[in-house]
């Protein structure tokens, strides 16, 4: 019997890496986005500050508004930074509504996550009673690394395409996920479009890869190992 339902379960352990993997991936995106240090260490070294006449401060403040937005934990972008001595609200109506979107694309993507690792624990119970006691580790060690290597495949072709051409990268993704204009910012009407250069997009897309490669590498070097294990 275990032998027949062997295929089944090496399926429904590949769907449970996939899943695990995708939590990865938008958990090292959410580290990188809530690490106010390392954010306002990229506008500094941006010039940020001197370049728009907002302290960095301010900026850093403004741009974990956005964060804490996305997250639920704030109703509202709204506050108000000093720019060239000049008390002012940080964000426009267009922005506020561009906003909106993006809470919802982000808010998707979380539920998404919350859905996968029980949903992977789910499949990986099924697939474990289908599968010989000797032979679970084994099979879910295998399943893990296909999912990697699919994933790698995909990342790969992303990050070349982002390294050749970041500009086309982001306005594609755009295209995909939003249904309207309201992300076209203008650098002169829209503070938003000054706190958030391309610079730093391009840095946040860097940083949050290494960090899933390096916590997907090191689960992978384990499960080569288990993999390998009679």
């Amino acid at each position: 019997m275990y032998r027949t339902l062997k295929p089944l379960a090496a399926g429904l352990s590949f769907l449970a890496a996939l899943l695990v993997i995708l939590a990865m991936l938008f958990t090292s995106l959410q580290l990188v986005m809530h690490d106010e240090g390392w954010l306002r260490s990229r506008y500094e070294s941006y010039g940020t500050a001197d370049a728009i006449g907002i302290s960095t401060d301010d900026i850093t403040r403004a741009l974990m508004q956005l964060v804490y937005y996305m997250e639920g934990d704030v109703p509202s972008i709204d506050l108000t930074v000093t720019e060239n001595g000049q008390e002012v609200s940080m964000y426009n109506d267009r922005e506020r509504l561009h906003m909106v979107d993006v809470q919802v694309l982000y808010q998707n993507f979380r539920t998404l996550r919350n859905f996968a690792v029980p949903a992977a624990a789910v499949l990986l119970i099924a697939a474990g009673a289908m599968l010989e006691k000797g032979s679970r580790l084994r099979v879910f060690a295998r399943a893990y690394l296909f999912g990697l290597l699919t994933y790698a495949a995909v990342i790969a072709i992303l990050g070349i395409w982002v390294a050749v051409d970041f500009s086309s990268f982001w306005v594609k993704f755009h295209h995909v996920f939003f249904t309207n204009d309201l992300w076209l910012l203008s650098y002169a009407t829209d503070r938003m479009i000054r706190i958030c250069p391309e610079q730093l997009f391009y840095d946040i897309v860097v940083r949050f890869a290494l960090l899933f490669i390096a916590a997907a590498a090191a689960l992978g070097i384990g499960a080569g190992i288990a993999a390998r294990k009679k």
